[in-house]
């Protein structure tokens, strides 16, 4: 049995970001990790041949360059362990079945100009919304990486100035209204949709999932989106440099079956293979709230029933990783040159009312080959591949339950999906298809083995983000807090829980929690 301040059940890159804030605090930390490796979906690694290094999942850094763990290099990420990013000036890209591209600079007189190409009026309404977004931009900031306030009292608050009602007014709406009430363009809305759906992964008319809408164009123009240089495990690999630096450690191969509860207080974790580790001041879960019961007991039943209630989001992510034996320049050869530099995605639609025909099949449960939405595309980041090679990243929106019977049939047909969505792109990079040397293919059921005590259901983001599973609601009510009512000690952290999934949080608001319940000064530990 080893003894520690802190123990952390699981090496995901929230989890890591928790202990290394716990750890500079000079908290003796250790975190456990069932891989071989840590970091979660956040790891680069050589997955289809030989010198061709994937992201697993996301590649591009985005809600995390607002987060002050960057912003002001709270950890040393950057300035001690090396973590760079590059930031592309057009970073959003849309590029239709007819080739019509569209894009979003990170300069906003650059972005209204391109708008203006197609209404004045369309980029006079954009200008005004990112006006009212720098006005409100503080006060989102502000509770974003933080431990949220409740609900009630955040919409009292809100409530009590024209912009905060202009706020709750979209947060309750859906994408697809707000940009209906702003925008006359049809393109304007698909590029705006499109980024939104996949950032949040909502139906474009999901209602009260509007903050989405509001953030992803607010976002891209003051925290620009990042692209880690040396891929995203250099995230990870940066955070677990830092725990260890300040004499933390993190541990891989051992996989945690149950919390240990003594007198109504967690005292630790045990792993499968019956070894203790025990934690003097907390233990952090990433457990995501459905499967609380299975690894802590004595909580309140009415707690776990609303854990398990917990809903997902409506589709997830279907992932194609190859290696391609072409480079990106063969291969984009009819890609605009605007899009060259920007994170296009390609979609079989041209009009608005197609892009959103496309949503059609997923809303039943079927995986959806014909009118595919895709993301990603052909990517040759620096020395992740062989010179003159390059890597498909393709991810594309898929149901986690096939015909609303359950995601066993992902096994038998992932592979047939993942040739007709390599073909479907291969009309907007001609010989992608010939161009396969090896490839990877993760359905939506894939990603739950991945991460099954996060990634329930598939649901990379841990849990959807309607309105009801946001802020303080998230991922419950009396989950919010990161504290787990009724076994003291006992900390969540995950992208289950506020502010969400992706590059986002990386554990900042639980270690705040943490920090606060022990007496220790958040501002002190990070001017150290």
């Amino acid at each position: 049995m080893s003894q520690h301040d802190i123990v952390v059940m699981g090496g995901g890159h929230n989890q890591l970001g928790c202990a290394a804030y716990l750890a500079k605090a000079g908290k003796k930390v250790l975190v456990l990790e069932k891989k071989p490796f840590p970091g979660g979906g956040a790891v680069t690694l050589e997955r289809t041949a030989p010198g061709f290094f994937h992201n697993k999942h996301s590649a591009m850094h985005g809600m995390i360059q607002a987060n002050p763990l960057l912003v002001n290099d709270e950890l040393g990420l950057k300035s001690k362990y090396g973590l760079e990013y590059f930031y592309p000036k057009a970073p959003m890209g849309l590029l239709l079945k007819d080739f019509t591209p569209f894009v979003t600079y990170v300069d906003v007189d650059q972005t209204c100009q391109y708008i203006a190409q197609y209404s004045q009026k369309d980029a006079d309404a954009y200008r005004k919304f990112v006006e009212w977004g720098a006005r409100m931009m503080p006060m989102l900031l502000q509770g974003m990486f933080n431990v949220p306030i409740p609900m009630g009292a955040f919409i009292m608050m809100m409530e009590s100035s024209e912009d905060g009602r202009r706020l709750l007014d979209l947060m309750f709406r859906s994408p697809l209204q707000i940009v209906d009430e702003l925008f006359e363009t049809d393109i304007l809305k698909i590029h705006l949709l499109k980024w939104v759906s996949e950032g949040i992964l909502q139906f474009p008319d999901d209602m009260g999932t509007g903050f989405g809408m509001i953030i992803m164009i607010l976002l891209v123009h003051f925290y620009p989106v990042g692209f880690p240089v040396k891929g995203s495990g250099d995230l990870s690999r940066a955070l677990v440099e830092c725990i260890e630096d300040h004499g933390g450690e993190v541990r891989c191969g051992v996989e945690i079956e149950k919390v240990l509860v003594e007198s109504g207080r967690a005292v630790g974790l045990r792993s499968t293979d019956g070894e203790e580790f025990r934690g003097r001041d907390a233990v952090v879960a990433g457990l995501h709230p459905s499967l609380l019961g299975d690894f802590v007991e004595g909580l309140d039943a009415d707690l776990l029933a609303r854990g398990k209630r917990v809903k997902t989001a409506p589709y997830t992510l279907f992932k194609v990783d190859a290696a391609l034996d072409r480079s990106a320049a063969e291969l984009s050869s009819k890609i605009p040159e605007i899009l060259r530099e920007s994170a296009a995605n390609c979609i079989t639609a041209t009009t608005l009312q197609g892009f959103l025909a496309s949503f059609e099949p997923i809303r039943r449960g079927e995986a959806n080959t014909e009118t595919p939405l895709h993301g990603g595309g052909i990517v040759d980041f620096p020395g992740l591949q062989p010179e003159g090679k390059s890597q498909l990243y393709l991810t594309s929106y898929q149901p986690y339950s096939l015909d609303r019977q359950g995601p066993a049939r992902w096994d038998a047909i992932k592979e047939d999906v993942a040739d007709k969505l390599v073909r479907s792109l291969d009309h907007f990079f001609p010989g992608l298809e010939d161009s396969v040397i090896a490839r990877e293919v993760d359905s939506p059921l894939d990603m739950e083995r991945w991460s099954p005590t996060t990634f329930v259901g598939g649901e990379v983001h841990g849990a959807g983000l309607q309105m009801f599973q946001t802020s303080g609601l998230r991922p419950t009510p009396e989950l919010s807090q990161y504290a787990v009512p009724g076994c003291e000690g006992l900390y969540l952290c995950g992208p289950f829980m506020h502010p969400g999934g992706a590059i986002f949080g990386v554990g900042r608001p639980t270690a705040i929690r943490i920090m606060d319940d022990l007496g220790i000064d958040f501002d002190k530990v990070i001017a150290a």
